[in-house]
Parts: C-alpha cells; structure tokens; sequence
C-alpha cells in the first residue's frame, strides 16, 4: 500500500468535494471577473460614449476657430499670418486636418445708402455696417441677380471705388440691388471714403453646409450692432448693419491703401475630421489643442483659438464621472454579493469536513498542517480563477456591444476594449482575498477536536458568534453613521479615501451594510417572533414596549425642551409612564379580569396620547407612536395565539418548534436571500428611476417639443408677427411665446434676486409638459389664476379717430413737467404720445395727434407726467383731469373716452415700494359734469414718470409664485407686493403657488411666473424709448417633423446653444452609453449574479440540511408522520424561510434605493436634479426574477421533500447505532 503523500491527500479531497469546490470556483471566478472588467468596463463605455459624441456633434462645433482681432489690412501681414497658421496646423494637428476657409472682416463704418446719403446735410441719423470676405465664396452660393465682386479696384480723389455683392435678406432690409452704389465711411467728416457699386445679389446655395458654419445668417443677416455710435450720431437700434462681401484683393488694395494701418479681423474655419478625432485619446487631443494655441498666440496678438472638442470633453468627461458613480455602485453591491456567496459555500464545505477535521484532529495532525492542506486547494481554485477572469472580463466587455441596448451606438460591432495591465492586476487581488476567505474559516473551525464536535452536533449553539459580542449592533451604529453622513452630504461625491477623485469610497458600501444589517437584525429577533406565532413567549412584545416607552420619553422631552421651557411634555411623559405601569402590571396578574381592564385602560391611554399629538409620517417620532400603538393588539393577538398553539397541525407544530430550536441554521440562507433580492431591487430601481428621471430633466429644461431662447425680435412687430413667422414652418402645430427675465425684491440689489417667467397662459397649457407632483392644481388651473382678478375694461378708441384731447388743471405750475398717454394698438405695441408740457393753473385744453403707424382698433392704457429727474427727486403736486375724449376729422361729433363721472378704475403707476401717489374723482373741480378726475402725485418716480393706468386686471398684476419664493419673501397667496422687474416696479398679488414648474429653477429665492399680455402692457407702459419683447418661443411639433423643425429652427436661431429640442436631447441621452445601454447590460449582469448565487446558494442549502437532518427525518417517519405531512412540514419551514428572505429583501431594497437614487441623481456639475426623481422600478425586469426565484425554491424543494420521504431506515439506525 502506496503511503497518502499531501498532494493525494488534497487531490482525495477535491475528489470528494468536487460540487462544492466547483461552485467556490465559479464564485472566485464570477467575482474576480466582475471587479476585472469594473475599470474596463467604464473606460470603455467612456471611449465609446466620447466616440458617439464626436459622431453625433455638428461639424461647426468640432471645427477650430482660429481668431485674431487686430491684423494690420495689408499683403505681406495677410500672407504671414496665413503661412503661421499652416505650420502650425501641419505641426500639431495635421491628423485630424481637412481643410480650412479665411474670413475677414473690417471695423464698423459708417454707411451711406441711397435712401440714406452719407451727408452732412441729411443729418446725424445714420446707418452703420462692414466689409467683409470669404475664402471660396463663389462656391457657395446661388446668384440672384448679377455676378461675384472682381479684383478691381478704381483709385479716385474722394477714395477707393470697389464692387460689392450683397446677401438677399440685407438687400430687402436696406432696399439695395444690383447698380446701388453705397459709400462706407470711419466718420462724416473723413474725407476719404469707399464707394461700392452692387454687382451681384446672392443666397446661399445650403444654408446649413459647414462652409457657413452650419448657420449662413451668421453672415448674411447679421443682428443689430450692440456697439454704441460716436457721439452726435444717431441710430435706430433694431436696424441690422450693412454687411457687403467683396474679394480679397479689393480689401487689400481698396480698404488697406485707403485707410492705411487700419485693422481686421481674421478667422480660420479649421475643418476637423471626426474619424481621425476617434483615434485621439482625451489627452493627447488636449494637449495638441494646447499647442495649437500656443504657437497661434505667440504669432499673432491677440489671438483665440476655440472649438468644441475642449467643451466637448470637458463635459463628457464631468458627465461620465457622475454617470459612472451608478455603475460604481451596482458593480460594488454585486461583488459583495457574490463574495458573501463564495462565504456561504465555504461555510458549507467548512461543515461537510467536520467530522473528518475532528478525526484528524485526534489523530496529532497541526492546525498549521490543515491550514496547509486548505491552502493547497485554494491555490488549484483561486490560480485558475485568477488567469480565467481578466480574459473573460475582458470578452464580456467587448461583445456586450452586441447587445440589443448597444445596436444603435455599436451598429452590432464590439465595444472597443483596450488591452491594460489593469484587470490583471485586479484579478490577481481578488484570488489573493479569495483564498484568505477560502483558508481562514477552515482554520479556524478546525481547533476544537472529536469530543468538543460531537457536543456542539447535539446541541448546536442557540447564538450565533456575530450575536454574542453584538456585532450586528456595532454594525447597526457604523451603518447608521454612514447614513447619516450620506444624508448630510445629501450624495456620493465628496474627498475619496486614496485620493481627490471626488467620490467617497466608503459610501459605496452603504447599500452592502444596510442589507446585512437588516439581514442579521432579523436573524436576532427571528427566534423572537416564532416563539410569538407559537404562544410560547411574548419577549417580542416586551422588548418592543420597552423600546416604545424609552425611545418616545427621550424624544418628546428633547424635543420640548429645546424649543421652550414650558412643562407641557410632562403630563405626556406621564401618560407613557402610566401606559407603562399598567402594561407590566397586566403581564404580572393571572386574573381574566384585571388582565382584561389593563388592556382597556392602556388602549385609552394609548388613544388620548395619539389624539393629542399624532406625528407626521415623516417625523422622527413616527416609529416609535406606531410601536405603541400596536402594543394593545400585539397582547391581544399573543393571547389568542397562545389559545390556538394546541389545534395546530402535527407539522406546523413541529415546523415552529424546528425553527425556534436552531435559528442559527438559516442565517446564512437569510442573508444570501436578502443580498440578491436588495441587489435585483437595486438594480431595477436605481436603473429605472435613473432612465425615467435623465428623460424628465430634459423635458423640464425644454418645456415643450421645442424651446428657443433670445430669439430676435426686432424684424417683427407686435407679437402675432412673431408667432406668424415660426406658424410657418412645417410640421409646427402651436406655439406659446414667453419672456424670461429677472427681478428684485426689496430695496437692495443684492440677497433677493429671484426668476421671471412670463408666458401665453391660454396656449401654454396645450404645449407644455408638465407633472402633477408640480403642483397641488393642474397646470391648467394654474394657468388659470394668472387671468383672475376683475378684468377691468379697456377703453377703446373709436376707428377714425385722429386727435386724443383731455381738460387738465394743475394744482400750481410745474414748468418742467409733460402731460403723456400710452395707447396701445391689436398688436400690443405700445405708444407713448405727448400732449405738450403742463399749463399754468387753470383749465387747460390739450391734444396730441393719434399717430398713423398704429393698427386700429386702438386703447388708452395709461395717462403719464414726465420729469427729468431720477429716482425720488420729484416736484410733488395735484393735477385735474376731466373729459378724455377723440376727434374726428370729418365732422364727427367728439366722443368721450373718460368722463370721471363714475367710480374711478384707474391704478396708479409703481413708482417706489411705498408710493405715495393717488389717484380718484373728485367733486371741487370739473369742467363738464359734477366730477373730475384728481392725481395725487408724490417725489417718486420711475425714470421720471409718475401717473396711472388702466390695468387689465383692475389691479396688482396676478401672479403665481414659487413655494421657495414665498419662504424667501413671506408673502403668500393673496399677498399684493411690489417687485423690481427688469428695472421696473411692477405690483403683484400671488395667487397661487407652485412647487416646481418647467425651465424654471426654486432654488435661491424661487420664481414668479406671469401673463405674457400683462407682462408687456406693465412693463413697456414706463418704456418711451426701449420696447420689452419676448424672447422665448415653445413650440409644438407633429410627430415625425422634430428633425426638420430642428433644422430650420437653427437656421434661425443667432447661435445653436438658443435651441433646445426635446427629441434630439432625448436621443443623445439614449445613445449615451453610460447613461441607458450601459446601465441596462450592468442590470442585466446583475440578473445573472442574482440567479446564479440564489440557485446555487438555496440548493446547497438545503443539500446540506437533508445530509444533517436525515436521521431526523427517519424517525419522524417512524413515529407515524405520513409523506403527506412531511412534504407540509418541510414546506412550511423552507418555503417561510425564503418567503421572509425574499419579503425582507426586497423592504431593504426599496429603502436602499430610494437612499442610493438620491445621492446618485445629481447633474454634471453635482447639484440635485431638476425636477426630482421619482422612485420606479423596472417590473418587467423584477417581476420574471421574482417568477424564477420562486420555481427554483419550490423545485429544489419538490427534490427535497422526495428525498426525504424516501429514507432507509435500517440504514439510518445501523448508521446511528456505529
């Protein structure tokens, strides 16, 4: 006989334990390709998504723009610029170079137009307008008329005569065609100018193209100028300048030798090809980007270089670190599961050697010896693993591509996985904690000998290691800090414990520990409760009484104390001490009756203390009311369980006595059904809340299909023209104007700023997208209280009318002083119309002419005096007004607008937040009638006008506030204030509150949100010279047209970043592979661990339970139990067992989630999201887990109850009796 070397002996043990050891294997392989593949995974999934994100932008955003503000208008400067240019894109960025276009342009002149002469005599009312020139312009465009601008260039006395081509739009706008002639000048009184003949008219052949950078009015309709005109010159603000193209050598010899030394500027159009852009690696393209502008810069003063690309991974880069904290999370929650997995299956193994580790034992074989021999095993486990784990890690990543959730971003490639010492080395670490989880256990189980196992088989411990020196409890305080921690950071991101990552690594395990807390929490009450359902023990009611009593004393006298010093809490706490009195005197008697009153007596403690003071739900007081409010009923459901304990069935009697005799055995089965149910909840939950609240952000950051933001406004006149304008554009259903601005609250400029949102209340409604959460109204109601209030009529003035007339008297004589009305046509648009200055006391008739450019029917809104004063500096008077009234010119008799006769519905006009002006009838003074009306007016103006209105609410403006902004300003609903509204008092009355609302921030002092009607006639009332317009428009779109209402959107748009659309936002979000593919393939992963640890788990368990309890089950027969009643006996302990691991895991992981979702909901730049998430659970993932965990559990059980119903027992007594 050959002697059993070590290496036999551990190959006799693999043999031998051949299933379990697999299942370690799987184990350590499962959780050491999970944190393997964990960096691969998120780095790929970045590559990918920066991939996508190149593909996806516009060309324009991509493309470098090279600017130098000050290059001297001659050749030899021109050509060395461009020489620099083009070394240093051939140094530094010739990989990703396609093609570059040069753009210059010169300083603003002064234009001289047909319509318009530049001369001295025509005045100081100009206009004003540039030169330009585009590299391969010809190419581009579509002639309308006429031909491209030739070198040419004629050198006369009174300066340079050049041809010029105009764009379409500028030619309608300035009524210039080909022939004009039209003469750029520095000043009127330069003597030299430059006079352009028209040659040519032209549109660009795509509007869209890259050669326009994507948005041809760029140059073709440029905006009003914002730069103010010299002194002396006068210009119409809303005019747009004179923007005319001519050819590079007509710019050099023409403008350059006319006005020699002068500047332009020079952009370079840099073409990038996204394709070669793919191959960079962030920092590589940063740091040749840096290059670029640092070889430019030094070339050239003053020169920028912009592109996206910087912004462009600046932002994924900020945006993959936050999406990946999810990812980070679930990947953490995994791997713990799977290794608590790999603790049960050694726990397990540890168990099935006892009896041989015992023999050993007494057999002189060392600790130091079985240590090795388990240390051989681990290594022929945990080596194999470790080499297996990163290639398979490393597979995994790259055909998830496959996936159905990457087939739009990969179009059915692999993802691209980059080979890296990384998962490797992670490996590695993980078989080295592999084997110290595989050899510790066994070591040091195996210390006690043959005698000391036989003892602890007979009686198996009644308190687990981990309740003996209360660990669960420390584990219970250390979880309860960490929450804490994390509700007070409020998310994951903070200092990181090995570095400045930004991410706090010890709050990735939170989710872990709340589920094991909660899981050994049960474990220690488990004995509790079935020693409750079986009448045996009420030491649950007990210690939830005693819980109750404390924990509310505690509470309710802190809590008293720290806001007053009154003793009320005291007949509270005296109630509690009654209750707690009575309870332990009703559990000391034995009579029916005194046990009887002491439940009445207690409920009605119970009740009056509820009554007198119910916590809210989310009060911290609300758990301990609710435990002593159940402790009546807890007693009286004990009594009636002790009555029932003697009628229940052989099997549910032996189930119960099973369970309660030996808790310890379901422990580990607990805690794996909790890890997996949490982890499913987990991963269904935070992934669903997450997909649902990405697609809810943008819908409140557009408001509707479609938002566009500082939208021009001065081609237009009046709203509908506006409305008119983008009506026409295909596939647009509806549309709502808005205007966004800011105001003040108070009398400081600084602390009370707050947002305005004012918007077409009828339409908004049928366009916006809105939640009910927003609010406790719908948004129509909402809408609605912005239209409440009286309504006061308008007055109207009659059609034909030419002359508006009033009687005025002054109560002195105020030689600085002018008499206005504001009158206001269908459009909206406002005008302010003077009667001349105040007369000297007496009655005085004047008139102002209605002016012609107006649409009729018209409306007197407003009747002003004008100071030139500022601020509260004004002459303070009274003034008499009677018999507004029209004239015609065509004999018809004068109509009168206002007599004064009746009760005055003027209001007067904000002028400081506590006006002293008045305004009302009076019966001293009349010209016709026995009334007048009398204003009252004080020192307070508003840019030096002071008077009243005819408000369309008969009042304060109704608006509707944020909850935010009413805390800030304590004003609530039916509150009237005055607010600074973009520099104009405004008086408001609140008439409802809202808590959130679209594209609208409550952080800070909140919002307000407005009437757009009301808003304007308010706000322009106090506006003679500058006009309030809208700048937003929502819009409404058939579906199907979002991509092409988004083009011409754009076209119209000043800059791409003023368009907001939903459906194009909504598609980035989807093909963002660390958003929504990336997370559903981690969900499915997540799946698969929950599955396979669960399948695994659950079957060796209750394999391990049949080989310990079939002798236990032999003679149960034998005692006459039927197959019948062992199949329910096992049922009812097993299927419980689970059915509680299930039910607890899945409480544990609705609380988790709703925890984690909050710390891990946070935008790019770490502030919670807007609006805020709502908790939802993916079921149509959970539901099917849910389904397959239940058949393998009855399944497995079906196996063992077949088992066990078909024991030996000859066999099982021979066995015994050796």
């Amino acid at each position: 006989m050959r002697p059993l070397t070590t290496f036999k002996l551990v190959l006799k043990r693999i043999t031998d334990d051949w299933k379990l050891l697999l299942s370690i294997f799987v184990g350590i392989t499962v959780a050491a390709s999970l944190l393997a593949g964990a960096p691969v995974y998120i780095r790929t999934l970045e590559r990918q998504g920066i991939n996508t994100a190149i593909e996806r932008a516009d060309q324009s955003y991509l493309n470098i723009f090279t600017y130098a503000p000050y290059i001297t208008l001659s050749k030899d400067e021109l050509n060395s610029t461009e020489a620099a240019i083009g070394g240093s894109i051939d140094d530094q960025i010739s990989d990703i170079y396609r093609g570059r276009e040069r753009y210059l342009k010169t300083p603003t002149y002064l234009v001289g137009t047909p319509q318009n002469p530049l001369t001295p005599e025509q005045g100081t009312r100009v206009s004003r307008g540039y030169m330009q020139n585009m590299s391969n312009l010809n190419d581009h465009v579509t002639w309308l008329s006429g031909r491209m601008a030739s070198d040419e260039v004629v050198q006369t006395l009174g300066g340079p005569r050049l041809e010029a081509v105009i764009g379409d739009v500028t030619a309608n706008v300035f009524d210039i065609w080909t022939g004009d002639v039209v003469t750029f000048a520095p000043s009127l009184n330069d003597p030299i100018r430059v006079t352009m003949e028209i040659v040519g008219v032209l549109e660009p052949a795509d509007p869209g193209e890259e050669f326009w950078q994507q948005n041809a009015n760029l140059f073709l309709q440029p905006q009003p100028l914002q730069e103010l005109p010299d002194v002396g010159l006068e210009i119409d603000p809303d005019e747009p300048p004179l923007a005319l193209f001519i050819s590079h050598e007509a710019l050099v010899e023409g403008v350059g030798k006319a006005y020699p030394g002068s500047f332009v500027s020079s952009t370079w159009y840099i073409s990038v090809d996204k394709k070669g852009l793919t191959l960079w690696s962030k920092e590589f393209a940063r740091e040749r980007l840096a290059r670029l502008e640092a070889d430019v810069t030094s070339a050239m003063r003053g020169a920028a270089v912009l592109t996206g690309i910087d912004k462009l991974l600046n932002d994924f880069e900020r945006r993959s670190f936050f999406s990946g904290v999810p990812l980070l999370l679930l990947l953490v929650v995994m791997v713990m599961t799977v290794l608590y997995y790999v603790s049960m299956m050694v726990s397990y193994l540890v168990q099935s050697r006892e009896d041989d580790v015992a023999l050993l034992r007494s057999r002189g074989v060392t600790t130091w010896q079985l240590g090795r021999l388990y240390a051989l095993e681990g290594l022929a486990l945990v080596v194999t693993a470790s080499v297996i784990a990163p290639f398979l890690a490393l597979g995994t990543v790259a055909y998830a591509g496959k996936l159905g959730y990457f087939r739009d971003i990969t179009f059915g490639e692999t993802l691209p996985v980059a080979f890296h010492w990384m998962p490797f080395a992670v490996a590695a670490g993980t078989g080295l904690l592999g084997l110290a989880m595989f050899v510790l256990p066994a070591v040091i189980g195996a210390r006690s000998g043959l005698v000391a196992h036989k003892m602890r088989s007979s009686r198996p411990p009644s308190v687990p290691f981990f309740q003996k020196f209360y660990l669960d409890i420390g584990l219970l305080v250390v979880g309860g800090l960490i929450f804490w921690e994390l509700q007070s950071r409020g998310q994951l991101i903070s200092g990181g414990l090995f570095s400045d990552v930004q991410v706090n690594e010890a709050l990735l395990f939170a989710p872990v520990l709340l589920l094991t807390v909660v899981a050994l929490l049960f474990i220690r009450f488990f004995p509790l409760l079935v020693r409750f359902i079986s009448g045996d023990s009420s030491a649950l009611i007990h210690l939830m009484a005693v819980a109750s009593f404390v924990t509310l004393t505690l509470f309710i006298m802190i809590r008293e104390l720290r806001v007053d010093t009154s003793v009320e809490w005291i007949w509270e706490v005296a109630l509690i001490g009654g209750v707690a009195a009575l309870y332990y005197g009703t559990n000391r008697t034995e009579s029916v009756w005194n046990r009887t009153a002491g439940l009445v007596t207690q409920g009605g403690l119970i009740a009056l203390l509820i009554y007198a003071d119910m916590p809210a739900r989310d009060d911290i007081l609300f758990l301990p009311t609710l435990a002593f409010a159940l402790i009546v009923p807890f007693q009286v459901l004990f009594i009636v369980l002790r009555r029932l304990n003697r009628f229940y069935p052989v099997w549910a009697s032996m189930a119960i006595w099973h369970m309660a005799r030996n808790p310890l055995q379901y422990s580990w089965l607990v805690l794996l059904l909790v890890m997996v149910t949490g982890l499913g909840i987990l991963a269904t939950t935070v992934g669903g809340t997450l997909d649902r609240s990405y697609e809810e952000r943008i819908l409140y950051e557009v408001g509707s299909d479609l938002r566009m933001t500082g939208v021009p406004t001065y081609f237009a006149i009046g709203n509908d023209e506006i409305k008119e304008r983008f009506l026409a554009i295909p596939g647009v259903t509806s549309i709502s104007l808005g205007l966004r601005g800011g105001g003040i609250v108070g009398t400081t400029y600084s602390g009370n700023n707050f947002s305005v949102l004012a918007i077409e209340a009828e339409e908004f409604p049928y366009i916006a997208w809105y939640r009910d959460d927003f609010s406790e109204r719908s948004l129509t109601g909402v809408m609605r209280a912005l239209h409440s209030g009286v309504h006061a009529e308008p007055i109207d003035i009659p059609e034909g009318a030419q002359k508006l007339k009033v009687w005025a008297d002054a109560e002195d004589y105020y030689p600085n002083m002018f008499l206005w009305m504001v009158v206001q046509d269908r459009r909206g648009v406002l005008d302010t119309l003077t009667l001349g200055p105040m007369p000297e006391p007496g009655w005085t008739l004047m008139e102002t002419t209605l002016p012609q450019h107006l649409e009729w029917p018209l409306s007197l809104v407003s009747v002003q005096i004008y100071e030139p004063v500022f601020g509260p500096s004004g002459t303070v008077g009274e003034m008499y007004l009677d018999d507004i009234h029209v004239e015609f010119g065509n004999g018809r008799e004068p109509q009168i607008l206002d007599d004064f006769e009746g009760s005055s519905k003027w209001t007067t006009l904000a002028t400081s937040l506590i006006s002293s002006d008045v305004v009302g009838v009076t019966d001293d003074a009349h010209v016709t009638g026995r009334r007048a009306g009398v204003f009252k007016f004080g020192k307070d103006t508003d840019q030096g006008i002071r008077g009243f209105y005819r408000s369309p609410s008969g009042g304060p403006v109704p608006v509707v506030s944020s909850a935010s902004f009413s805390k800030a300003t304590g004003a609530g609903v039916g509150d009237a204030i005055i607010v600074n509204l973009m520099g104009r008092l405004v008086p408001i009355r609140i008439m409802d509150t809202v808590d959130y609302f679209p594209t609208m921030d409550p952080s800070r002092n909140g919002f307000l949100l407005m009437d757009l009607d009301n808003a304007l006639r308010h706000l322009n009332i106090l506006s003679p010279v500058t006009t309030v317009r809208p700048n937003e428009i929502f819009i409404s779109e058939v579906p199907g047209a979002e991509e092409e209402v988004h083009k011409i959107a754009l076209s119209l748009a000043p800059s791409r970043n003023q368009v907001h659309d939903r459906a194009s936002l909504v598609e980035s979000v989807r093909l963002d592979p660390l958003i929504t593919a990336g997370w559903k393939a981690m969900a499915l992963l997540a799946i698969g661990v929950i599955l396979f640890a669960a399948t695994l788990g659950y079957v060796t368990y209750l394999i391990s339970f049949s080989a310990q309890s079939r002798s236990e089950m032999g003679f149960l027969q034998a005692l006459g139990l039927s197959k019948r009643q062992m199949g329910w006996l096992l049922s009812a302990e097993h299927l419980v067992i689970a059915a509680l691991g299930l039910l607890i895991g899945t409480a544990a992981g609705f609380a988790m989630s709703n925890i984690m979702v909050a710390s891990v909901a946070v935008t790019e730049q770490g502030t919670p999201v807007l609006p805020p998430f709502v908790l939802t659970t993916d079921w149509s993932i959970m539901g099917p887990v849910y389904a397959a965990l239940v058949l393998i559990f009855t399944g497995s059980l079906y196996w063992l109850v077949r088992t066990s119903s078909n024991v030996d027992l000859y066999e099982i007594s021979r066995i015994e009796g050796e």
